[in-house]
């Protein structure tokens, strides 16, 4: 059941090529919302991060050492029925986004999809070199969505698969691509 926690597929568009990873929570996006806002609560599944109040920049604490990263855009949710989301370029990572989207049932939201879109390469980049990157970066991403899961469920490890199986996986997409 795990093993398809996450979906993954590669989005060729204007300004390059993302590795695009999602999965669904049940909660509604405002319970989702703070854990990818709120530097304590984000460093549950990713990094923490420092900001002044108010300010675009901010600085992410990726293996202790401070990356910096400017915030594109934000949309917090307005309510439950609402889409939300991050954007950030990221220095060295390049440009991340995070996308709620509300999951509704009848007259009610059951759920959230949680989209994380990594934009990996330029287009027209060597296809070799794309390959590499979504053999290297996707099993990265899930592993953190399947964290960001873990920690919305409080169920830490029930989302976990072996690092083989991943980058089997990822290599697998990478093929698909050429």
């Amino acid at each position: 059941m795990t093993e398809h926690l996450v979906h993954a597929s590669v989005t060729e568009w204007e300004d390059g090529i993302d590795l695009v990873l999602d999965t669904q929570v049940a909660l509604p996006p405002t319970q989702v919302w703070p854990y990818l806002t709120r530097s304590e609560l984000l460093e549950d599944w990713f990094v923490g991060y420092q900001s002044d109040s108010g300010a675009a920049d901010i600085l992410l604490e990726l293996d202790d050492q401070p990356v910096p990263a400017h915030v594109l855009s934000v949309s917090a949710p307005e309510d439950d029925t609402a889409n939300a989301h991050v954007l950030l370029e990221v220095d060295g990572i390049g440009r991340l986004g995070l996308t709620l989207t509300p999951l509704p049932s009848d007259a009610e939201v059951v759920g959230t999809r949680i989209t994380l879109a990594h934009t990996i390469a330029d287009r027209g980049i060597d296809h070799d070199i794309l390959s590499q990157a979504i053999a290297q970066v996707g099993p990265v991403w899930e592993t953190h969505l399947r964290l960001l899961a873990g920690t919305l469920t409080d169920s830490p490890g029930a989302y976990d698969v072996p690092e083989s199986q991943m980058t089997t996986r990822y290599e697998a997409l990478a093929e698909e691509i050429g």
